[in-house]
Order: C-alpha cells, then structure tokens, then sequence
C-alpha cells in the first residue's frame, strides 16, 4: 500500500461521514418539523371537536330556551418550538356547506390548518372570524335560527 492510497482512502472516509452527517441532521430536523405539525394539527382538532359540541348544544337550546349563551374560550396553540401560546385563525362559514376551519400559520412550518364540516343549517351566510384567546358567545345572533 502507498502513502497517497492511505490520504485517498482517508480522505473518502472524511467525505462519507460528513455526508451520513448531513444526512442524519436533514431526517432529524423534517421529523421535528412533523412531530411539530402534527402536535399542532391535534390541538386544532380538539378546537373544532369542542366548536362542533357546542354548535350541537345550541341547536338543543335553541328549541327550548329562546334565551341562551354558550360561552366557549378558544385556547392558544403551543407549538414545541416556540414560547407561549400561539395564535390561530377560526373561519366560521356559514354558507350553503357551513365548515369551521382552524389554521395557524408559522414561517417555519407555513400553514397547518384543520377543517370540519357542520351539520347545521345557519339563516345567516356570512362567514365569522375568530382568533385564539377570544371567547366566542355562541348565541342566538351567531348562530341564527335554525332551519
């Protein structure tokens, strides 16, 4: 064996372990991101989950009680990556196919967003938005009558 085979192969061995390197760091940075978003997307399911409930009890008070509130404060997103809770998008749609749809955007992860559909016959069309944090006073007004 020569001196210059021994720098060669050394050299190789440098080169394929500062590639396994990047590589390694490349799957484990895409996997945080997805453990990210997916923690994310399960937080905005358990929103629309509660918004959907609710919907659900108002149309029960609505038939009996013509003097209701619901009341339901929207939780923050926590994201792992940041402090505090996050803000996020709520879309209240209202028209002929009424859905809630729940986004947070991030300039890391762009949008993670959930949508769900509602089984509710809205009188209004127009479309509500809300923001994490506010309370939504699911009421008479908001909701319309049901048809």
């Amino acid at each position: 064996m020569k001196k210059g085979q021994i720098s060669l192969d050394l050299m190789l061995t440098v080169i394929a372990a500062i590639l396994l390197g990047n590589v390694f760091m490349t799957f484990t940075g895409e996997l945080t991101l997805s453990e990210r978003t997916t923690g994310i997307r399960a937080q905005q399911e358990n929103i629309a989950n509660d918004l959907l409930e609710l919907i659900n009890q108002a149309k029960v008070f609505d038939e009996t009680d013509s003097n209701y509130s619901i009341n339901y404060k929207v939780p923050f997103i926590f994201d792992s990556d940041k402090r505090g809770g996050q803000d996020c998008n709520i879309t209240l749609n209202r028209s002929t196919t009424p859905f809630i749809r729940i986004s947070h955007y991030s300039t890391d992860l762009n949008e993670v967003a959930v949508q769900k559909d509602i089984n509710f016959n809205f009188t209004a069309t127009t479309s509500l938005n809300y923001f994490c944090g506010m309370t939504i006073d699911l009421n008479k007004e908001i909701l319309g009558e049901t048809t």
